[in-house]
């Protein structure tokens, strides 16, 4: 059986820029594959195979072993302490991170507000986050879902001339779409956040639903 050789990209220039294409590998019988691609291919044409490392070197893609980002964050969570109601918040996450395809990891840094009862409380927490992607996260990849969980402690500042510590811990879904590269990303995450507040004589927890929305650059 003739061997079939396919090709990894294609160079298309236009407005004096390259834009790659790509092919995805279905299915493998032998030495015959049944493939997709964002661009047409001729029957009975042949075509040279790159590896990922000559392509990111020759054609200049970005590759994805870093990133950094912020994403933008919604919360509703009721405390354990008597009398209590629901409360709303909003969050502004900031991290850095390694990409090992399967697995990312990294610091995160969280600011965040509530405004309740004509009072406005603020917090500050330092912390770290880790994902594993049921789609590994490599280059050419433009729509990932997985894991993540990350763990924060801080101080709250509760606008009265109360303080108090705190420490967070967040587990749920996570979704990341490329778009138009291989740099930069949409970060979408939900799920069940769990915050431990300690006050005079003992702690609380506030427990519920959050989700967040961001954009990453990769590189």
């Amino acid at each position: 059986m003739r061997q079939l050789l396919l090709i990894f990209t294609l160079i298309t220039l236009s407005a004096g820029s390259a834009s790659a294409q790509k092919i995805k590998v279905r299915k493998v019988k032998g030495n015959t594959a049944i493939v997709e691609s964002n661009s047409p291919l001729s029957p009975g044409a042949v075509y040279d195979l790159i590896s990922q490392d000559q392509f990111g070197d020759e054609m200049g893609m970005a590759t994805r072993d870093h990133f950094v980002g912020m994403s933008f964050g919604f919360s509703n969570t009721k405390s354990d302490a008597q009398n209590a109601t629901n409360e709303s918040s909003m969050s502004l996450d900031m991290r850095f991170g390694w990409n090992l395809a399967t697995f990312e990891v990294g610091p995160l840094v969280q600011f965040s507000m509530n405004h309740a009862n004509d009072i406005t409380s603020t917090a500050w927490k330092l912390g770290g986050f880790a994902d594993y992607n049921l789609v590994p996260n490599i280059t050419g990849e433009a729509f990932l879902y997985g894991l993540t969980a990350w763990g924060a402690f801080g101080n709250i500042d509760r606008g009265n001339g109360t303080k108090v510590d705190v420490v967070d811990a967040f587990g749920g879904l996570v979704v990341k779409w490329f778009p138009t590269s291989s740099s930069a990303c949409f970060r979408f995450d939900l799920g069940y956040m769990y915050e431990r507040q300690t006050v005079t004589g003992g702690f609380y927890a506030n427990t519920g639903f959050t989700g967040t929305a961001g954009i990453f650059a990769y590189y």
